[in-house]
């Protein structure tokens, strides 16, 4: 009966002793959040990987970002960003693009990373990733650095392999994946619902005869950026919007529903819709229901909308048939010949000259950022 007694003592001590041992904190920060999945597509003969990182600060302090990494979701590191790497990746919705601190997010505000990785050459792309974020809580007596990490999400291959939007060239594709105010930040939010219809967006103007764009309007030729050159059809399809009628020299800004100017939107299949934006007033050459067949051409380029470079073809994919209340999706083009490169938006509209390189056919890629390039017959 002793040693009963005994056990029966010893038992409940022990447990008592357990359950009062110290808990570690918990500590609320901010939630991670990836609406748009990541896709994979070729670009210059590496595997790119896009996607958004959403940061929502729920906490009645400041959060100040200092490092985000993204990983395949064994844990392997893909890339990592802190300080000037990281701010130029972060768009602050509501703010403006030149937003001071852009790394710190005040109580009920929301950051969004804007990932665009290029892997190595000959990697292969994940087909899962997670990202973790390290940050400083500025509580009122301290700062707090604690790391949060995501969940895991799948990487999607799926990518529209499409033919060329303008004959021969050479032609610039303009766009910047990390430029403010520029495609990739545009965000619109419509029918409860934010977007970025322009995610994957190229920008098409044709090669200045003199390799650079002269500064003087006065010495521009008639068909200066490419102006009035036919724009075809990527894919076979059914027209699903032909807007014509607006002026192609409209004062800027306009109106969001302007902005497109007169366009062409095509199904192209699959849940996917071509547009062709900017095209030259009375050019367009289908109508709302038409079939149409790849090469066949639909309006000539233009200067209508929103066009702050002058005439050029604005072309995405999305997944509705409306302008802006849609998600970009990625496109490669079947083939083109890659001449070069501008070094920067900045150095094609001051007049810098570009960058040739010993010509390369490219095949089921994405021309990239201010490529110099030819299209092949369609």
């Amino acid at each position: 009966m002793r040693t009963s007694f005994l056990l029966w003592f010893v038992i409940p001590v022990a447990l008592a002793a357990q359950t009062s041992r110290a808990r570690a904190p918990v500590i609320q920060s901010v939630d991670l959040m990836v609406p748009y999945g990541p896709v994979t597509f070729p670009q210059e003969g590496r595997a790119q990987l896009v996607h958004e990182l959403h940061i929502t600060n729920f906490r009645p302090v400041d959060a100040s970002l200092t490092t985000v990494r993204i990983v395949t979701g064994e844990g392997r590191l893909l890339a990592e960003y802190k300080d000037s790497d990281l701010r130029s990746r972060v768009v602050r919705p509501g703010l403006r693009s030149d937003h001071a601190t852009p790394l710190l997010i005040a109580p009920g505000m929301r950051a969004v990373v804007a990932l665009w990785i290029s892997l190595p050459p000959g990697e292969s792309p994940p087909t899962t990733v997670r990202h973790v974020v390290e940050l400083d809580l500025l509580r009122a007596d301290s700062a707090l650095n604690t790391t949060v990490e995501g969940t895991v999400s799948r990487v999607s291959r799926s990518v529209a392999m499409l033919g060329p939007p303008l004959r021969g060239g050479p032609w610039v594709a303009i766009y910047d994946p990390l430029l403010r105010g520029g495609h990739r930040s545009a965000f619109y939010t419509l029918e409860g619902r934010a977007r970025i219809p322009g995610r994957f967006a190229i920008d098409f103007i044709r090669l200045p005869a003199l390799g650079f764009q002269p500064r003087n309007p006065a010495v521009r030729p008639a068909d200066w950026n490419g102006l009035g050159s036919d724009v075809l059809a990527v894919a076979g399809g059914r027209v699903v919007a032909a807007v014509d009628g607006e002026s192609d020299d409209a004062p800027q800004p306009v109106a969001p529903e302007r902005a497109s100017g007169n366009y062409v939107a095509i199904a192209i299949g699959a849940g996917r819709f071509a547009f062709y934006e900017h095209l030259q007033r009375g050019s367009v050459a289908v109508k709302a229901g038409q079939r149409v067949q790849r090469g066949q051409v639909i309006g000539k380029l233009g200067s209508s909308g929103s066009t702050s470079i002058g005439p050029h073809l604005h072309f995405h994919v999305a997944d509705t048939s409306e302008t802006l209340a849609a998600e970009g999706l990625p496109f490669v083009f079947g083939e083109f010949v890659h001449l070069g490169a501008y070094p920067s938006i900045d150095a094609l509209t001051s007049g810098g000259q570009w960058s040739p390189i010993s010509e390369r056919q490219a095949r089921r890629e994405r021309p990239g950022p201010l490529a110099v390039l030819k299209f092949l017959t369609p």
